[in-house]
């Protein structure tokens, strides 16, 4: 019995020593990783809005960087008709219902007042009203300057992970700290 199971056991081996496994290869522990280094900053992102319970607004919107801004464009519908909308970057890109308050606050990295689109000094994330038409959809098409989506040295003006926030009332670009743009009726996670 022990002959047959030799017998059995050698041309096996023979085989596995015929066909040798390739060597690892050698890896500085300090070697960049190239892989990640070769891969350019994220571009571009995509916002889906999800409505609020008891709010139609929905969107989808576009983001691409451009230079030191980000430009935003999109549809945004189910707004109250003829209206402004508060519209604003905020710091966290969590949307739960039902008043997505998890999205935190607007994103001020620079520790600024709020304020509006011409103001010296702002929120990072404050954006132009969304103005909607008699229809109660509005396009947008504007640049956010001073953000970008991902920055490769890992800035706080980073905003891809965030969240895009529409109000039920319009941003009077004063009130602090979010110009009394009312209660939050759309969000949507930057990814």
């Amino acid at each position: 019995m022990k002959a047959l199971a030799l017998a059995l056991l050698i041309p096996a081996a023979s085989c596995l020593a015929a066909s040798p496994s390739p060597a690892p290869v050698p890896v500085a522990a300090d070697a960049p990783n190239t892989a990640a280094a070769a891969m350019p900053p994220r571009s571009a992102a995509k916002v889906v809005l999800i409505s609020a319970p008891g709010s139609s607004v929905k969107g989808d919107l576009t983001l691409n960087n451009e230079g030191t801004a980000v430009s935003i464009r999109g549809v945004i519908t189910g707004l109250e008709p003829g209206k402004e909308h508060g519209f604003h970057v905020h710091e966290v890109g969590q949307c739960s219902p039902p008043d997505f308050k998890s999205a935190g606050e607007h994103f001020n990295p620079t520790k600024d007042p709020h304020g509006g689109p011409r103001s010296s000094s702002r929120h990072l994330g404050d954006i132009p009203n969304a103005k909607a038409d008699e229809n109660g959809r509005a396009v947008i098409d504007v640049s956010l300057k001073g953000v970008t989506l991902v920055d490769k040295d890992g800035a706080p003006n980073e905003i891809l992970g965030k969240a895009l926030v529409v109000h039920a009332l319009p941003d009077d670009y004063q009130t602090q700290p979010s110009g009394g743009s009312g209660a939050r009726i759309a969000c949507g996670v930057i990814r």
